[in-house]
C-alpha cells in the first residue's frame, strides 16, 4: 500500500530549501509513495517539479496573516487523508502543524533547513510546535545542536538527513568550462571566483566584494561572478553599488538566474560560500561534485561538508582578513586547488549523493508509518 505524503512550503522560488524538496519529490519511488507539494503562497518558479508524478496545489495566501490558509489546509488534510504531512521552516510551522494535528494526520514531520528565529516570542512558538510535531528533521547535525540549545528541545528528538547532489549531473566538464568562459568573455588568463545564491544579506556576497578589492592588487585578472536572484527582496542593487563605491565594478558580474548551473559551475576557478548562516548547502554540494576548490564560511552545516585543509578551506565569517588569506592560498597554488577539488568531488560521491538522500528519506517515512501501524507511537 502506497504512503500518501504531502510536503508543505510557503513559497516556491529558486532557493536551496525548495530546490532540495523538488529533488526529493522528483526522485521518490511512485510505487511506494503518492506525493503532493502544497504551496501556501505563490509559485515563482516550478524548479523542474515533475507534476505528472507529484500533485502541485497552490493556495495563494494573502499578504500577512491569512486565517483562511488554516481552513484550506485543514480541509485538504481531512479530505485527502494523507498518511504523512511534512512541513518546512518557520513559514509553515504554525499554519501546517496545527491543521494537520486537528485533522488527525497520522504522522506530522517538521523540517528545519538553516536559519531559525531566536527572538523570545518566536522561540516560544517554535518550542511549542517543535514539541507537537511527531518528528523533527534537520539537514545538518550542527543545525540540530543549535536549535536544541537555543529553543530548548531535547537533542534526541532531532533526526538529521543531509541534502544530496546528483553526481552525474554535477561533474567536471572541460567543454562546458571553455564554452561558458568564452560566452562571458573570460580567457584562461582570468581567475574566476564564483558563487551561486540569492543576493540577500544572509548570503553575505558583500564580503566577497570587499575581499576582491583586497585581492586585485596582487591578482589583477580576478573576477567575482554571482549566479542567482530572487523575486523577494533582492539586494543586487546594493551589491552593485558597493562594487561601484570600491571602484571594482568591471570585476563583479551578476548573471541572474541561470538554468544550466552545472555548466556555469565548471566555468569557475574557485567557488566561495561566504554565508552568515547555512543548513546543508545544496550549492556547496554541487560545487564539490563539480570538483571545484572551495572556500566557505565556518557556519552551520558547512564544516560537515568541508573538512578544513582536506577538501577545501573554511574561514571565520566575521574576519575579512581570514577570508582574504584563505582565498590567497588557493589563488597562488594550482596544485592545492587541484588537490582540494579532487577531494571535494570524492566526498560528494562517497557521502552526499542524491541517491543516499532519497534512500534516507524513504526509509524514514516508511519507519514512521510502521511505528503508527504497529501502535509503537
Amino acid at each position: 500500500m502506497k504512503i500518501k505524503l504531502a510536503h508543505v512550503i510557503n513559497f516556491m522560488s529558486p532557493a536551496g530549501k525548495e530546490i532540495g524538496i523538488v529533488k526529493l519529490l522528483n526522485a521518490m519511488d511512485p510505487e511506494r509513495f503518492e506525493t503532493t507539494l502544497i504551496v501556501t503562497d505563490k509559485v515563482f518558479d516550478h524548479l523542474g517539479l515533475n507534476t505528472e508524478k507529484t500533485k502541485l496545489i497552490v493556495l495563494n495566501k494573502k499578504t500577512g496573516n491569512d486565517i483562511k490558509i488554516f481552513f484550506k489546509l485543514y480541509h485538504l488534510f481531512k479530505t485527502e487523508q494523507y498518511d504523512i504531512v511534512h512541513t518546512h521552516a518557520w513559514g509553515t510551522l504554525v499554519e501546517g502543524i496545527l491543521p494537520a494535528k486537528i485533522a488527525h494526520v497520522p504522522v506530522v514531520i517538521h523540517g528545519e533547513h538553516g536559519t531559525f528565529h531566536k527572538d523570545f516570542k518566536r522561540r516560544i512558538i517554535q518550542k511549542l510546535f517543535f514539541n507537537w510535531a511527531d518528528y523533527l528533521l534537520t539537514v545538518s547535525g550542527v543545525l540540530a545542536d543549535e536549535i536544541s540549545s537555543a529553543i530548548g528541545i531535547k537533542r534526541s528528538k532531532f533526526h538529521t538527513i543531509f541534502n544530496g547532489v546528483d553526481v552525474q549531473k554535477f561533474a567536471p566538464d572541460a567543454q562546458k568550462r571553455a564554452f561558458y568562459r568564452r560566452e562571458l568573455g573570460f580567457t584562461e588568463g582570468d581567475f574566476v571566483i564564483g558563487t551561486v545564491g540569492r543576493p540577500k544579506p544572509v548570503k553575505n556576497q558583500k564580503l566577497m566584494i570587499r575581499a576582491l578589492k583586497e585581492l586585485l592588487p596582487k591578482f589583477p585578472t580576478a573576477h567575482f561572478v554571482v549566479i542567482g536572484d530572487t523575486p523577494l527582496d533582492s539586494r543586487k542593487e546594493n551589491l552593485q553599488s558597493l562594487a561601484k563605491e570600491l571602484n571594482i565594478s568591471e570585476h563583479v558580474h551578476f548573471l541572474g538566474i541561470k538554468q544550466d548551473i552545472p555548466g556555469y559551475l565548471n566555468m569557475f576557478d574557485l567557488f566561495v560560500l561566504p554565508s552568515l548562516s547555512e543548513g546543508c548547502s545544496n550549492v556547496l554540494q554541487e560545487a564539490m561534485a563539480t570538483g571545484l576548490p572551495i572556500v566557505a564560511s565556518n557556519v552551520g552545516g558547512n564544516p560537515e561538508l568541508i573538512q578544513h585543509e582536506e577538501n577545501g578551506l573554511l574561514f571565520d565569517v566575521h574576519d575579512l582578513n581570514d577570508f582574504v588569506q584563505q582565498l590567497t592560498r588557493l589563488m597562488e597554488d594550482k596544485n592545492l586547488r587541484e588537490k582540494y577539488g579532487h577531494n571535494a568531488r570524492r566526498s560528494a560521491v562517497d557521502k552526499f549523493s542524491l541517491q543516499t538522500m532519497i534512500s534516507a528519506y524513504s526509509e524514514f517515512y516508511v519507519h514512521a508509518m510502521e511505528q503508527v501501524r504497529t501502535g509503537k507511537r
